[in-house]
């Protein structure tokens, strides 16, 4: 008994089958388990993926249809492919619908059932996905700097009436037209201001201020932000003050006067369809009031529809845009005086076209630095330091416009696509 007892502990044969059948049940749990965990994961990728996709059509401001139906058709079509998925999802939607904004929380949970972990008493492997997302019209603060110089004279104004126009009502298109302030600048060598802005500039009391015209700024701040408050005196062309009717080559006319942070489209388009040509051509002053609009410290004295505007430079809710367009050159601040001696007007400079020049680049460069987007438009402009005057100017590149022809409207076409496309934020 004895020697075979020995025998039987010898004897190997039946040794691999009895391994196999040890070792079988952790092999398969192995396997299956990276089978079933490659599969769970493939799904999760792809359910975040449906999310995201999911949740930006759902937060689409022009979407239709109910968010959570949205989003659900995205992740359904992304899992269909693997059995018993839709049949164990839960998708959660939380939308946050305003008239210019919609955000769209989702959250999806997947049991996915497994293939092989089961033998390790493992039925199922939870999937937790979540996406965000925020579409938003953001409030819009334009400043429309238009060249009325001599030198629009005829077919160049007829083509800028027509472009700012069409500009004008591209921007107030729309259900959310009413989040859209317009200021325009007409300007030939100066920038004729209504009665109420010139009120808190121009010394002497209300009977001399409270008159629409063109302020003297004079050598020290033509683009100084904020001029000291009633300080500064009218304009004088041949011994006549420039306001009320009377203009000149260094006012615009009466009915050109600048309006500011306007949502009235009649309003707006009807200035435009006053503009005459005539004058010289004040860059730097110009842009600096089209800078002003846009500056919350001159909020409250600028009048127009919004009593809160031009708001804080940083509020996150607002673009500001300045666009400045010319067909000329900066020119000298001419002035003149009578030469009793001789009988004649006498002609001086206040100061140089390079003077002008770099007030505009100073002008500017501060709008820049406090996030104004610039646009600039060269209309059929002559020489390369006028051209490098507004290719500079302009906040980056691609916002310089530089038109050959009479085609202006497409570069004015191009600003208002891009700051429709700046403010809708995702």
């Amino acid at each position: 008994m004895f020697r075979r007892l020995i025998t039987f502990l010898a004897d190997r044969r039946g040794n691999i089958a009895l391994s196999f059948a040890v070792a079988s049940a952790p092999m398969v749990a192995g396997v299956g388990g990276a089978i079933d965990y490659t599969r769970t994961y493939t799904i999760g990728a792809e359910l975040q993926s449906a999310l995201d996709t999911g949740v930006l059509a759902a937060a689409s401001l022009s979407q239709t249809r109910e968010p959570e139906a949205v989003v659900r058709s995205y992740v359904e079509a992304a899992i269909a492919e693997h059995n018993g998925a839709i049949e164990n999802l839960v998708v959660t939607v939380t939308p946050n619908v305003a008239i210019n904004a919609r955000d769209v929380h989702a959250q999806a949970d997947i049991s996915v059932p497994t293939l092989l972990l089961g033998v390790a008493g493992v039925n199922q492997l939870n999937v937790t996905r979540q996406s965000e997302a925020t579409e938003q019209i953001r409030n819009l603060e334009i400043s429309l700097v238009l060249d009325v110089s001599g030198s629009m004279y005829g077919s160049k104004i007829s083509a800028l009436q027509d472009a700012a126009t069409e500009f004008v009502q591209v921007m107030m298109a729309g259900n959310v037209f009413d989040m859209v302030s317009l200021s325009i600048i007409p300007y030939n060598g100066g920038v004729r201001l209504p009665d109420y802005v010139n009120a808190r500039l121009v010394s002497g009391g209300s009977s001399n201020a409270e008159k629409s015209g063109c302020p003297e700024y004079g050598h020290d701040h033509p683009t100084t932000i904020n001029p000291p408050a009633q300080s500064l005196d009218w304009l004088e062309w041949r011994g006549s003050d420039q306001h009320g009717s009377r203009s000149g080559s260094f006012c615009p006319e009466s009915d050109e006067a600048s309006v500011f942070l306007r949502n009235n489209q009649t309003e707006l388009v009807d200035l435009i369809a006053t503009l005459d040509a005539g004058g010289n051509t004040g860059l730097d002053i110009a842009t600096a009031w089209g800078a002003r609009a846009l500056d919350p410290s001159w909020r409250g004295r600028l009048g127009g529809d919004f009593a809160d505007r031009p708001v804080d430079y940083d509020d996150p809710s607002t673009i500001k845009a300045l666009v400045v367009m010319t067909d000329g050159a900066a020119t000298a601040q001419i002035r003149n005086y009578w030469d009793s001696d001789y009988g004649w007007w006498r002609n001086y400079n206040l100061y140089s076209a390079a003077t002008a020049r770099s007030n505009m680049a100073a002008a500017c460069d501060a709008a820049e630095a406090q996030g104004v987007d610039i646009y600039t438009i060269a209309f059929q402009l002559s020489g390369t330091t006028n051209r490098d005057l507004m290719r500079n100017c302009a906040s980056h590149p691609d916002n310089y416009y530089e038109v050959q022809n009479l085609d202006i409207a497409l570069a004015f076409s191009a600003i208002a696509a891009d700051l429709n496309s700046l403010r809708l934020s995702q």
